[in-house]
């Protein structure tokens, strides 16, 4: 018996990687920090009040260190790898450094204010 030929594996690989961005990315839209990093990474409440970028910052490298963790864990076969959990710390990784960007595009630029909006007074 042969297996299956390198252009169906190629598109299986392709299928395989757009479902899993997709699932990531819905993961990230849903992501609330209040609700979900108690769960995920088990932090202190005062650290899921923290909007600072030094507190988004702390947070992205305890999450950077978590995904990789639970990718070493899924790679090696570990019992306890949940692939549903490690799309939850991606997307809750994705969209903490969104949240990072915007914080730094607004520090970068004074015309937007601390709302996200632009500051003063329209006509």
């Amino acid at each position: 018996m042969h297996g299956p030929s390198p252009a169906r594996l190629a598109a299986c690989e392709r299928a395989g990687t757009s479902y899993r961005d997709r699932a990531i990315a819905n993961a990230a839209a849903r992501y609330d920090r209040r609700r979900h990093l108690p769960k995920i990474l088990g932090t202190a409440p005062q650290d899921l009040v923290d909007f600072s970028v030094k507190g988004t910052r702390a947070l992205i490298a305890g999450l950077t260190r978590l995904a990789r963790n639970s990718a070493r864990a899924g790679s090696a076969g570990h019992w306890s790898y949940d692939p549903n959990n490690h799309i939850e710390i991606l997307g809750a990784l994705r969209a903490e450094r969104a949240r990072l960007a915007t914080q730094m595009q607004s520090a970068s630029d004074p015309s937007i204010g601390a709302a996200g909006g632009k500051s003063g007074i329209s006509t």
